[in-house]
Protein backbone atom coordinates (compact mmCIF):
# COMPACT_ATOMS: atom_id res chain seq x y z
CA UNK A 1 0.00 0.00 0.00
CA UNK A 2 1.59 3.32 -1.08
CA UNK A 3 2.31 5.65 1.84
CA UNK A 4 0.64 8.55 0.02
CA UNK A 5 -2.66 6.64 -0.08
CA UNK A 6 -2.47 5.92 3.65
CA UNK A 7 -1.78 9.63 4.19
CA UNK A 8 -4.74 10.52 1.95
CA UNK A 9 -7.05 8.29 4.01
CA UNK A 10 -5.80 9.90 7.24
CA UNK A 11 -6.21 13.39 5.76
CA UNK A 12 -9.83 12.68 4.80
CA UNK A 13 -10.70 11.06 8.13
CA UNK A 14 -11.77 12.95 11.23
CA UNK A 15 -10.63 11.04 14.31
CA UNK A 16 -13.21 12.90 16.42
CA UNK A 17 -16.05 11.64 14.19
CA UNK A 18 -14.76 8.05 14.18
CA UNK A 19 -14.26 7.89 17.95
CA UNK A 20 -17.48 9.87 18.56
CA UNK A 21 -19.47 7.16 16.76
CA UNK A 22 -18.30 4.72 19.41
CA UNK A 23 -18.05 6.65 22.69
CA UNK A 24 -19.50 9.88 24.03
CA UNK A 25 -17.07 12.77 23.59
CA UNK A 26 -17.39 16.15 25.30
CA UNK A 27 -15.72 19.37 24.17
CA UNK A 28 -12.92 20.42 26.50
CA UNK A 29 -11.32 23.59 25.17
CA UNK A 30 -9.96 22.74 21.75
CA UNK A 31 -9.81 19.03 22.52
CA UNK A 32 -12.41 16.42 23.41
CA UNK A 33 -12.66 14.37 26.61
CA UNK A 34 -14.32 11.06 27.44
CA UNK A 35 -14.40 8.21 29.90
CA UNK A 36 -11.65 5.91 28.65
CA UNK A 37 -13.05 2.87 26.79
CA UNK A 38 -9.92 0.85 27.51
CA UNK A 39 -9.97 0.79 31.33
CA UNK A 40 -12.47 1.38 34.11
CA UNK A 41 -12.60 4.96 35.37
CA UNK A 42 -15.13 7.51 36.61
CA UNK A 43 -13.22 10.73 35.87
CA UNK A 44 -12.53 11.31 32.15
CA UNK A 45 -8.85 11.01 31.29
CA UNK A 46 -9.22 10.10 27.61
CA UNK A 47 -8.33 13.00 25.30
CA UNK A 48 -8.79 13.42 21.55
CA UNK A 49 -6.99 16.16 19.63
CA UNK A 50 -8.73 17.17 16.37
CA UNK A 51 -5.68 19.19 15.26
CA UNK A 52 -3.13 16.43 15.77
CA UNK A 53 -5.66 13.67 14.93
CA UNK A 54 -4.52 11.59 17.91
CA UNK A 55 -6.00 10.21 21.12
CA UNK A 56 -4.36 9.59 24.46
CA UNK A 57 -5.57 8.25 27.81
CA UNK A 58 -3.69 9.58 30.81
CA UNK A 59 -5.00 6.77 32.98
CA UNK A 60 -3.86 3.68 31.06
CA UNK A 61 -1.57 5.32 28.45
CA UNK A 62 -3.53 4.02 25.45
CA UNK A 63 -2.65 6.34 22.57
CA UNK A 64 -2.25 6.62 18.83
CA UNK A 65 -3.94 7.71 15.62
CA UNK A 66 -7.28 6.69 14.12
CA UNK A 67 -5.86 3.36 12.89
CA UNK A 68 -4.57 2.56 16.38
CA UNK A 69 -7.96 3.35 17.87
CA UNK A 70 -9.81 0.98 15.53
CA UNK A 71 -7.24 -1.74 16.17
CA UNK A 72 -7.56 -1.38 19.95
CA UNK A 73 -11.29 -0.61 20.22
CA UNK A 74 -12.85 -2.63 17.40
CA UNK A 75 -10.20 -5.35 17.30
CA UNK A 76 -9.46 -4.66 13.64
CA UNK A 77 -6.21 -5.61 11.98
CA UNK A 78 -4.48 -2.76 10.15
CA UNK A 79 -5.62 -3.86 6.65
CA UNK A 80 -9.18 -4.12 7.95
CA UNK A 81 -9.02 -0.65 9.55
CA UNK A 82 -7.51 0.75 6.35
CA UNK A 83 -10.32 -0.67 4.20
CA UNK A 84 -12.97 0.50 6.67
CA UNK A 85 -11.67 4.09 6.65
CA UNK A 86 -11.10 4.06 2.89
CA UNK A 87 -14.71 3.00 2.32
CA UNK A 88 -15.97 5.77 4.62
CA UNK A 89 -13.79 8.31 2.82
CA UNK A 90 -14.82 7.08 -0.63
CA UNK A 91 -11.26 6.08 -1.56
CA UNK A 92 -10.61 3.01 -3.69
CA UNK A 93 -7.64 1.11 -2.30
CA UNK A 94 -4.81 0.14 -4.61
CA UNK A 95 -4.22 -3.61 -4.42
CA UNK A 96 -0.60 -4.39 -3.64
CA UNK A 97 1.13 -7.08 -1.61
CA UNK A 98 0.12 -5.16 1.47
CA UNK A 99 -3.52 -5.37 0.42
CA UNK A 100 -3.65 -9.10 -0.08
CA UNK A 101 -6.12 -10.98 2.08
CA UNK A 102 -4.93 -11.36 5.63
CA UNK A 103 -5.31 -14.60 7.54
CA UNK A 104 -8.35 -13.15 9.29
CA UNK A 105 -10.01 -12.14 6.02
CA UNK A 106 -9.45 -15.64 4.61
CA UNK A 107 -11.12 -17.27 7.62
CA UNK A 108 -14.03 -14.82 7.44
CA UNK A 109 -14.48 -15.71 3.76
CA UNK A 110 -14.64 -19.43 4.63
CA UNK A 111 -17.30 -18.72 7.24
CA UNK A 112 -19.22 -16.55 4.77
CA UNK A 113 -19.34 -19.45 2.30
CA UNK A 114 -20.48 -21.81 5.08
CA UNK A 115 -23.29 -19.40 6.03
CA UNK A 116 -24.52 -19.34 2.41
CA UNK A 117 -24.22 -23.11 2.09
CA UNK A 118 -26.21 -23.93 5.24
CA UNK A 119 -28.80 -21.22 4.48
CA UNK A 120 -29.31 -22.55 0.95
CA UNK A 121 -29.82 -26.11 2.24
CA UNK A 122 -32.44 -24.93 4.75
CA UNK A 123 -34.44 -22.67 2.45
CA UNK A 124 -34.08 -24.19 -1.02
CA UNK A 125 -32.87 -27.81 -0.87
CA UNK A 126 -35.07 -30.84 -0.08
CA UNK A 127 -32.56 -31.99 2.57
CA UNK A 128 -33.55 -29.02 4.75
CA UNK A 129 -37.32 -29.21 4.22
CA UNK A 130 -38.08 -31.02 7.48
CA UNK A 131 -35.94 -28.62 9.53
CA UNK A 132 -37.57 -25.62 7.82
CA UNK A 133 -41.02 -26.97 8.63
CA UNK A 134 -39.97 -27.38 12.28
CA UNK A 135 -38.72 -23.79 12.52
CA UNK A 136 -41.89 -22.40 10.94
CA UNK A 137 -44.54 -24.57 12.57
CA UNK A 138 -43.01 -25.53 15.92
CA UNK A 139 -40.94 -22.42 16.63
CA UNK A 140 -43.21 -19.92 14.89
CA UNK A 141 -40.50 -18.31 12.76
CA UNK A 142 -41.44 -16.48 9.58
CA UNK A 143 -39.43 -17.00 6.41
CA UNK A 144 -38.23 -13.38 6.44
CA UNK A 145 -36.97 -13.83 10.00
CA UNK A 146 -35.06 -16.96 8.99
CA UNK A 147 -33.55 -15.03 6.08
CA UNK A 148 -32.67 -12.02 8.27
CA UNK A 149 -30.73 -14.15 10.75
CA UNK A 150 -29.35 -16.36 7.95
CA UNK A 151 -30.38 -19.55 9.74
CA UNK A 152 -29.31 -22.76 8.07
CA UNK A 153 -29.25 -26.53 8.18
CA UNK A 154 -26.30 -28.90 8.17
CA UNK A 155 -27.18 -32.23 6.51
CA UNK A 156 -26.63 -35.52 8.29
CA UNK A 157 -24.03 -36.42 5.66
CA UNK A 158 -20.67 -35.56 7.18
CA UNK A 159 -19.06 -35.04 3.79
CA UNK A 160 -21.38 -32.49 2.14
CA UNK A 161 -19.49 -29.55 3.62
CA UNK A 162 -16.13 -30.96 2.46
CA UNK A 163 -17.43 -31.39 -1.09
CA UNK A 164 -18.61 -27.78 -1.11
CA UNK A 165 -15.64 -26.08 0.57
CA UNK A 166 -12.74 -28.24 -0.64
CA UNK A 167 -13.86 -29.72 -3.96
CA UNK A 168 -15.88 -26.75 -5.22
CA UNK A 169 -14.50 -23.65 -3.45
CA UNK A 170 -10.90 -24.96 -3.22
CA UNK A 171 -10.32 -24.04 0.43
CA UNK A 172 -7.66 -25.99 2.30
CA UNK A 173 -8.85 -28.56 4.87
CA UNK A 174 -6.44 -27.08 7.43
CA UNK A 175 -8.17 -23.69 7.14
CA UNK A 176 -11.64 -25.26 7.35
CA UNK A 177 -10.57 -26.95 10.56
CA UNK A 178 -9.08 -23.67 11.80
CA UNK A 179 -12.47 -21.89 11.66
CA UNK A 180 -14.05 -24.73 13.61
CA UNK A 181 -16.63 -26.08 11.16
CA UNK A 182 -14.58 -29.10 10.11
CA UNK A 183 -13.05 -31.88 12.21
CA UNK A 184 -10.09 -33.73 10.70
CA UNK A 185 -10.03 -37.50 11.16
CA UNK A 186 -7.13 -39.00 9.32
CA UNK A 187 -7.46 -37.87 5.72
CA UNK A 188 -11.17 -37.10 6.07
CA UNK A 189 -12.89 -33.87 7.10
CA UNK A 190 -16.19 -34.11 8.96
CA UNK A 191 -18.85 -31.46 9.49
CA UNK A 192 -18.89 -30.57 13.19
CA UNK A 193 -22.55 -29.51 13.05
CA UNK A 194 -24.07 -32.29 10.93
CA UNK A 195 -27.80 -32.86 11.33
CA UNK A 196 -28.43 -29.58 13.17
CA UNK A 197 -30.22 -26.29 12.65
CA UNK A 198 -27.50 -23.66 12.30
CA UNK A 199 -27.37 -20.22 13.92
CA UNK A 200 -24.50 -18.24 12.35
CA UNK A 201 -22.68 -16.05 14.86
CA UNK A 202 -21.55 -12.59 13.75
CA UNK A 203 -19.46 -9.92 15.39
CA UNK A 204 -21.05 -6.50 15.85
CA UNK A 205 -19.76 -5.39 12.44
CA UNK A 206 -21.48 -8.30 10.66
CA UNK A 207 -18.48 -10.57 10.07
CA UNK A 208 -19.35 -14.29 10.44
CA UNK A 209 -17.11 -15.58 13.22
CA UNK A 210 -18.64 -18.91 14.25
CA UNK A 211 -21.74 -21.09 14.50
CA UNK A 212 -24.14 -22.64 16.96
CA UNK A 213 -25.93 -25.87 16.05
CA UNK A 214 -29.17 -27.10 17.63
CA UNK A 215 -30.33 -30.69 17.43
CA UNK A 216 -33.84 -31.31 16.14
CA UNK A 217 -36.48 -33.04 18.32
CA UNK A 218 -36.36 -36.29 16.35
CA UNK A 219 -32.56 -36.58 16.61
CA UNK A 220 -31.89 -39.53 18.94
CA UNK A 221 -28.13 -39.08 19.20
CA UNK A 222 -26.79 -38.79 22.72
CA UNK A 223 -25.43 -35.28 22.46
CA UNK A 224 -26.04 -31.84 23.91
CA UNK A 225 -28.93 -29.78 22.59
CA UNK A 226 -26.52 -27.07 21.43
CA UNK A 227 -22.93 -27.14 20.28
CA UNK A 228 -20.88 -24.06 19.47
CA UNK A 229 -17.78 -23.39 17.45
CA UNK A 230 -14.62 -24.05 19.45
CA UNK A 231 -12.33 -21.14 20.28
CA UNK A 232 -10.76 -20.00 17.00
CA UNK A 233 -8.82 -16.97 15.74
CA UNK A 234 -12.25 -15.43 15.02
CA UNK A 235 -14.56 -16.84 17.69
CA UNK A 236 -14.16 -16.17 21.40
CA UNK A 237 -17.28 -17.21 23.30
CA UNK A 238 -16.79 -14.75 26.16
CA UNK A 239 -17.00 -11.76 23.83
CA UNK A 240 -19.89 -12.81 21.56
CA UNK A 241 -23.22 -10.99 21.72
CA UNK A 242 -25.64 -12.81 19.43
CA UNK A 243 -27.73 -10.55 17.20
CA UNK A 244 -25.86 -7.33 17.97
CA UNK A 245 -24.97 -6.92 14.30
CA UNK A 246 -28.70 -6.51 13.55
CA UNK A 247 -29.94 -4.83 16.72
CA UNK A 248 -27.21 -2.39 17.70
CA UNK A 249 -28.90 0.48 15.82
CA UNK A 250 -32.09 0.15 17.88
CA UNK A 251 -30.09 -0.40 21.07
CA UNK A 252 -28.11 2.77 20.45
CA UNK A 253 -31.25 4.72 19.55
CA UNK A 254 -33.09 3.68 22.72
CA UNK A 255 -29.92 3.52 24.86
CA UNK A 256 -31.41 0.35 26.37
CA UNK A 257 -30.43 -3.27 25.71
CA UNK A 258 -32.79 -6.14 26.52
CA UNK A 259 -30.42 -8.98 27.44
CA UNK A 260 -31.64 -12.57 26.93
CA UNK A 261 -29.86 -15.92 27.09
CA UNK A 262 -30.26 -17.91 23.88
CA UNK A 263 -30.56 -17.49 20.14
CA UNK A 264 -34.27 -18.33 19.99
CA UNK A 265 -34.99 -15.98 22.91
CA UNK A 266 -33.54 -13.19 20.81
CA UNK A 267 -35.03 -14.19 17.46
CA UNK A 268 -38.57 -14.59 18.83
CA UNK A 269 -38.30 -11.27 20.70
CA UNK A 270 -37.03 -9.54 17.57
CA UNK A 271 -39.78 -11.04 15.39
CA UNK A 272 -42.41 -9.90 17.90
CA UNK A 273 -41.22 -6.30 17.66
CA UNK A 274 -38.64 -6.03 20.46
CA UNK A 275 -35.71 -4.90 18.35
CA UNK A 276 -33.28 -3.59 21.00
CA UNK A 277 -32.36 -7.08 22.18
CA UNK A 278 -29.16 -9.10 22.40
CA UNK A 279 -28.33 -12.64 23.56
CA UNK A 280 -25.35 -13.50 25.78
CA UNK A 281 -25.50 -17.27 25.10
CA UNK A 282 -25.57 -18.13 28.79
CA UNK A 283 -26.77 -16.80 32.13
CA UNK A 284 -23.82 -14.56 33.00
CA UNK A 285 -22.54 -11.40 31.35
CA UNK A 286 -18.79 -11.45 30.85
CA UNK A 287 -16.49 -8.47 31.20
CA UNK A 288 -15.87 -8.47 27.43
CA UNK A 289 -19.61 -8.49 26.68
CA UNK A 290 -20.25 -5.63 29.12
CA UNK A 291 -17.45 -3.60 27.57
CA UNK A 292 -18.87 -4.10 24.07
CA UNK A 293 -22.55 -3.63 24.88
CA UNK A 294 -21.96 -0.51 26.99
CA UNK A 295 -20.77 1.21 23.80
CA UNK A 296 -24.38 1.20 22.63
CA UNK A 297 -26.55 1.14 25.78
CA UNK A 298 -26.69 3.04 29.06
CA UNK A 299 -29.17 0.59 30.58
CA UNK A 300 -29.34 -3.23 30.50
CA UNK A 301 -32.63 -5.02 31.22
CA UNK A 302 -31.89 -8.67 31.93
CA UNK A 303 -34.63 -11.10 30.89
CA UNK A 304 -32.90 -14.37 31.70
CA UNK A 305 -34.19 -17.92 32.12
CA UNK A 306 -32.23 -18.74 35.26
CA UNK A 307 -32.39 -17.53 38.86
CA UNK A 308 -29.89 -14.70 38.69
CA UNK A 309 -29.80 -14.18 42.46
CA UNK A 310 -28.67 -17.77 42.99
CA UNK A 311 -26.10 -17.66 40.19
CA UNK A 312 -22.76 -16.31 41.42
CA UNK A 313 -21.37 -15.90 37.89
CA UNK A 314 -24.46 -13.94 36.83
CA UNK A 315 -24.09 -11.66 39.85
CA UNK A 316 -20.45 -11.03 38.99
CA UNK A 317 -21.44 -10.03 35.48
CA UNK A 318 -24.07 -7.67 36.82
CA UNK A 319 -21.51 -6.11 39.17
CA UNK A 320 -19.10 -5.61 36.26
CA UNK A 321 -21.86 -3.81 34.35
CA UNK A 322 -22.69 -1.66 37.36
CA UNK A 323 -19.04 -0.76 37.87
CA UNK A 324 -18.87 0.61 34.32
CA UNK A 325 -21.71 3.01 35.07
CA UNK A 326 -24.44 1.05 33.27
CA UNK A 327 -27.85 0.94 34.95
CA UNK A 328 -28.92 -2.68 35.32
CA UNK A 329 -32.48 -3.90 35.87
CA UNK A 330 -33.96 -7.39 35.93
CA UNK A 331 -37.29 -8.44 34.42
CA UNK A 332 -39.18 -11.45 35.69
CA UNK A 333 -40.99 -13.38 32.94
CA UNK A 334 -44.60 -13.96 34.01
CA UNK A 335 -46.30 -17.22 33.04
CA UNK A 336 -43.60 -18.50 30.69
CA UNK A 337 -40.29 -20.27 31.19
CA UNK A 338 -38.24 -17.98 28.92
CA UNK A 339 -38.44 -14.95 26.57
CA UNK A 340 -38.83 -17.24 23.53
CA UNK A 341 -42.09 -18.66 24.90
CA UNK A 342 -43.23 -15.26 26.20
CA UNK A 343 -42.68 -13.55 22.84
CA UNK A 344 -44.67 -16.25 21.03
CA UNK A 345 -47.29 -16.75 23.73
CA UNK A 346 -48.22 -13.27 24.95
CA UNK A 347 -46.11 -10.43 23.62
CA UNK A 348 -48.07 -7.75 25.52
CA UNK A 349 -47.46 -9.51 28.84
CA UNK A 350 -43.79 -9.86 27.94
CA UNK A 351 -43.51 -6.15 27.15
CA UNK A 352 -45.15 -5.28 30.48
CA UNK A 353 -42.63 -7.50 32.27
CA UNK A 354 -39.82 -5.56 30.60
CA UNK A 355 -41.36 -2.21 31.51
CA UNK A 356 -41.79 -3.42 35.10
CA UNK A 357 -38.15 -4.49 35.44
CA UNK A 358 -36.81 -3.72 38.90
CA UNK A 359 -33.43 -2.74 40.25
CA UNK A 360 -30.87 -5.46 40.75
CA UNK A 361 -30.95 -5.43 44.55
CA UNK A 362 -34.75 -5.31 44.71
CA UNK A 363 -34.78 -8.38 42.50
CA UNK A 364 -32.10 -10.18 44.51
CA UNK A 365 -33.90 -9.55 47.80
CA UNK A 366 -37.32 -10.57 46.46
CA UNK A 367 -35.82 -13.69 44.87
CA UNK A 368 -34.13 -14.87 48.07
CA UNK A 369 -37.22 -14.25 50.19
CA UNK A 370 -39.34 -16.12 47.63
CA UNK A 371 -37.11 -19.19 47.98
CA UNK A 372 -36.53 -19.18 51.74
CA UNK A 373 -39.13 -18.88 54.50
CA UNK A 374 -38.09 -16.00 56.83
CA UNK A 375 -40.36 -17.06 59.68
CA UNK A 376 -37.95 -19.51 61.34
CA UNK A 377 -34.56 -18.80 62.86
CA UNK A 378 -32.85 -21.13 60.41
CA UNK A 379 -34.64 -19.38 57.53
CA UNK A 380 -33.45 -15.99 58.77
CA UNK A 381 -29.91 -17.35 59.01
CA UNK A 382 -29.98 -18.72 55.43
CA UNK A 383 -31.35 -15.45 54.09
CA UNK A 384 -28.70 -13.48 55.96
CA UNK A 385 -25.90 -15.63 54.54
CA UNK A 386 -27.15 -15.02 51.00
CA UNK A 387 -28.20 -11.39 51.25
CA UNK A 388 -25.49 -9.77 53.41
CA UNK A 389 -22.59 -10.47 50.98
CA UNK A 390 -24.71 -9.05 48.15
CA UNK A 391 -25.47 -5.87 50.13
CA UNK A 392 -21.79 -5.61 50.97
CA UNK A 393 -21.03 -5.17 47.27
CA UNK A 394 -23.02 -1.91 47.14
CA UNK A 395 -20.50 0.93 47.02
CA UNK A 396 -22.98 3.76 47.65
CA UNK A 397 -23.57 3.84 51.42
CA UNK A 398 -26.93 5.61 51.08
CA UNK A 399 -28.18 2.92 48.69
CA UNK A 400 -26.73 0.24 50.95
CA UNK A 401 -28.53 1.74 53.96
CA UNK A 402 -31.81 1.74 52.03
CA UNK A 403 -31.58 -1.96 51.23
CA UNK A 404 -30.40 -2.79 54.74
CA UNK A 405 -33.68 -1.24 55.93
CA UNK A 406 -35.64 -3.31 53.40
CA UNK A 407 -33.97 -6.56 54.54
CA UNK A 408 -34.42 -5.74 58.24
CA UNK A 409 -38.12 -5.05 57.71
CA UNK A 410 -38.66 -8.26 55.73
CA UNK A 411 -36.77 -10.31 58.34
CA UNK A 412 -38.55 -8.62 61.22
CA UNK A 413 -35.29 -7.73 62.97
CA UNK A 414 -33.77 -4.39 64.09
CA UNK A 415 -31.82 -2.47 61.46
CA UNK A 416 -28.80 -2.53 63.78
CA UNK A 417 -28.61 -6.32 63.44
CA UNK A 418 -28.31 -6.08 59.65
CA UNK A 419 -25.76 -3.26 59.90
CA UNK A 420 -23.65 -5.28 62.34
CA UNK A 421 -23.55 -8.20 59.89
CA UNK A 422 -22.60 -5.81 57.11
CA UNK A 423 -19.83 -4.31 59.24
CA UNK A 424 -18.23 -7.74 59.55
CA UNK A 425 -17.65 -7.94 55.79
CA UNK A 426 -17.15 -4.27 54.97
CA UNK A 427 -13.80 -3.13 53.71
CA UNK A 428 -12.30 0.02 55.16
CA UNK A 429 -13.04 3.01 52.98
CA UNK A 430 -9.89 4.39 51.38
CA UNK A 431 -9.06 7.97 52.26
CA UNK A 432 -9.79 10.23 49.33
CA UNK A 433 -6.79 12.25 48.20
CA UNK A 434 -7.04 15.97 48.96
CA UNK A 435 -7.15 18.28 45.95
CA UNK A 436 -4.19 20.61 45.55
CA UNK A 437 -4.69 24.14 46.90
CA UNK A 438 -6.03 26.61 44.38
CA UNK A 439 -4.58 30.03 43.74
CA UNK A 440 -5.82 33.20 42.16
CA UNK A 441 -3.82 34.64 39.28
CA UNK A 442 -3.05 38.35 39.27
CA UNK A 443 -3.35 40.52 36.17
CA UNK A 444 0.45 40.49 35.81
CA UNK A 445 0.68 36.73 36.00
CA UNK A 446 -2.01 36.42 33.32
CA UNK A 447 0.02 38.65 30.97
CA UNK A 448 3.15 36.63 31.74
CA UNK A 449 1.31 33.38 30.96
CA UNK A 450 0.08 34.72 27.60
CA UNK A 451 3.56 35.90 26.62
CA UNK A 452 5.16 32.57 27.50
CA UNK A 453 2.47 30.61 25.67
CA UNK A 454 2.94 32.75 22.56
CA UNK A 455 6.70 32.22 22.68
CA UNK A 456 6.26 28.45 23.10
CA UNK A 457 3.82 28.33 20.18
CA UNK A 458 6.26 30.11 17.87
CA UNK A 459 9.10 27.87 19.01
CA UNK A 460 7.21 24.63 18.32
CA UNK A 461 6.04 25.95 14.94
CA UNK A 462 9.54 26.95 13.79
CA UNK A 463 12.47 25.35 15.65
CA UNK A 464 11.74 23.86 19.09
CA UNK A 465 15.46 23.27 19.68
CA UNK A 466 15.68 26.95 20.58
CA UNK A 467 13.98 26.03 23.85
CA UNK A 468 17.10 24.12 24.90
CA UNK A 469 19.39 27.10 24.29
CA UNK A 470 20.98 28.91 27.24
CA UNK A 471 19.90 32.19 25.65
CA UNK A 472 16.20 31.41 26.12
CA UNK A 473 16.46 29.62 29.47
CA UNK A 474 15.35 32.64 31.51
CA UNK A 475 12.31 33.36 29.35
CA UNK A 476 10.28 30.45 30.68
CA UNK A 477 9.36 30.85 34.36
CA UNK A 478 5.85 29.47 34.94
CA UNK A 479 5.82 25.90 36.36
CA UNK A 480 3.69 24.24 33.66
CA UNK A 481 5.65 25.92 30.89
CA UNK A 482 8.95 24.84 32.44
CA UNK A 483 7.61 21.29 32.60
CA UNK A 484 6.73 21.46 28.92
CA UNK A 485 10.31 22.41 28.07
CA UNK A 486 11.58 19.61 30.33
CA UNK A 487 9.32 17.12 28.53
CA UNK A 488 10.65 18.33 25.19
CA UNK A 489 14.23 17.96 26.42
CA UNK A 490 13.48 14.33 27.36
CA UNK A 491 11.73 13.74 24.05
CA UNK A 492 14.36 15.34 21.79
CA UNK A 493 16.62 12.77 20.14
CA UNK A 494 18.37 14.94 17.57
CA UNK A 495 15.93 13.88 14.84
CA UNK A 496 13.34 16.01 13.04
CA UNK A 497 10.63 17.13 15.44
CA UNK A 498 7.32 15.23 15.13
CA UNK A 499 4.61 17.17 16.95
CA UNK A 500 2.17 14.23 16.85
CA UNK A 501 4.57 11.86 18.60
CA UNK A 502 5.52 14.62 21.04
CA UNK A 503 1.84 15.18 21.83
CA UNK A 504 1.41 11.47 22.58
CA UNK A 505 4.28 11.65 25.06
CA UNK A 506 2.91 14.51 27.16
CA UNK A 507 1.28 14.11 30.59
CA UNK A 508 -2.39 15.04 30.97
CA UNK A 509 -2.08 18.60 32.25
CA UNK A 510 0.35 19.56 29.47
CA UNK A 511 -1.56 17.76 26.72
CA UNK A 512 -4.78 19.54 27.68
CA UNK A 513 -3.04 22.91 27.84
CA UNK A 514 -0.79 22.88 24.78
CA UNK A 515 -2.01 20.26 22.30
CA UNK A 516 -4.67 22.48 20.79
Amino acid sequence: MPENQIDEIKARTDIVAIIGERIQLKKAGRNFKAICPFHGEKTPSFMVSPELQIFKCFGCDAKGDVFSFLEQYDGMEFPEALKYLADKAGIKLERTNFGQSSEKEKLIEINSQVVRFYNYLLLEHPVGAKALKYLKEERGLKKETIEEFKLGFSPESSYALKKFLVDKKKFLPVDIEKVGVGIARGRDLYDRFNGRVIFPLFDHRGNPIGFAGRVLPWDKRETGKYINSPETPLYHKSSVLYGLNLTRGQIKKKKVAIVVEGELDLISSWQAGIKNVVAIKGSALTEEQVKLLSRFAQKFILALDSDVAGDAAARRGIKVAGDTGVEVKIAGITGFKDPDEAARGNIESYKKDLISAVGVYDYFIDSVFARINPESGSGKSKISKEIIPILGEIGDKIVQSHYANVVARKLGVPLEAVLEELAKISDKNPVSPQPPPSFKMTEGSVRRELLEERFLTMAFQSDPKILLSQKTAGLITLPLNKRLVEEYAKFDSGKDFDVTKFGESLPAELFDKYIL
